[in-house]
């Protein structure tokens, strides 16, 4: 459960859905190579989300050593009917991410939420996104409805900082950049980040709103550097989901 810090730290509509416990049921694996890991989760339906916001899972069924619950960003949009969260697994797992990768076929998990102001609408304009490691998923769920045409009138370049030349979803992400309002720039290095984070606000400067998804770490030095730029609109992933 949330402490109580965590509940005061909710918006109102977010608390009420902390209220609330989505069932869900587990489908399907997929390794996506270099540890990470996609699990897709059949749902009832009663859960309902936006492109890039996040829940609370559980694994009610499991029996837990340490941490019950963990927040992650849904990597699918709801037009696709089902649940995907995608995260790095080490050699030696916490206890909740080893149960996670043996569920079987049909396992219950719960989700409560959607939580977070970390997505967008139609008619939203032009977004700069900046995605490091496993902080691509909510902008997956993102690209996947600008690319079906879902979020009309809105844009997003996307820089996508991996490691070692390997970016989580890339073939996918490759075929929604055919999309003319989907513009990627897969980079490697943060001198490759800040330089085109220094080419696309000289650009688009206020314009645009600005979307930041990664390790803490990594978010608080893109943030300081969008604000020294005079950058204004600048949204983040806010938990520690990885």
């Amino acid at each position: 459960m949330l402490d109580l810090l965590g509940r005061a730290l909710l918006s109102p509509i977010d608390y009420h859905h902390y209220l609330y416990r989505h069932k869900l049921s587990f489908k399907e694996r997929i390794n996506e190579g270099n540890g990470v890991f996609s699990f897709i989760f059949e749902t009832d339906h009663s859960f309902t989300w936006l492109a890039g916001q996040h829940g609370v899972f559980r694994l009610p069924n499991e029996s837990i050593t340490g941490k019950s619950w963990r927040a992650f960003s849904v990597a699918s949009s709801s037009y696709e009917n089902v649940v995907k969260i995608s995260t790095n697994i080490l050699p030696k797992p916490s206890d909740f991410k080893a149960k996670l990768q043996n569920l079987n076929v049909g396992d219950l998990a719960t989700i409560n939420g959607p939580y977070g102001e970390f997505h967008t609408k139609q008619n939203d304009g032009q977004l700069i996104g900046i995605a490091g490691g496993i902080g691509i998923t909510p902008f997956r769920a993102i690209l996947y409805e600008i690319a079906n045409n879902h979020l009309s009138g809105t844009s997003l370049e996307l820089i996508y900082a991996g490691k070692n030349d390997y970016f989580t979803y890339k073939d996918e992400l490759d075929r929604f950049a055919d999309h003319p309002a989907i513009k990627i720039h897969y980079v490697n290095t943060p001198e490759e980040v800040n330089q085109q984070i220094d080419i696309l606000t000289n650009h688009y400067k206020n314009t645009a709103k600005y979307f930041i998804s990664g390790s803490p770490g990594m978010i608080t030095a893109v943030k300081n550097t969008l604000k020294s730029k005079g950058i204004k609109r600048i949204i983040n992933d806010p938990f520690k989901g990885y």
